[in-house]
């Protein structure tokens, strides 16, 4: 029962954790792409290279 217990709890943590680390992630990735337009342009030539 005891680890049964364990287990939810840490399931529960690692939910929230990647949650969290995914939105501060994503925005900090968003933030540094609006700072540098060298990874605009990258990108932009990344994705018209591939279509």
């Amino acid at each position: 029962m005891n680890s049964a217990l364990t287990k939810v709890s840490n399931l529960k943590i690692s939910r929230s954790s990647k949650v969290a680390i995914t939105i501060a992630s994503s925005s900090f990735f968003i933030y540094a792409l609006g700072q540098a337009p060298i990874f605009k342009n990258i990108l932009a030539g990344a994705f018209s290279c591939s279509g």
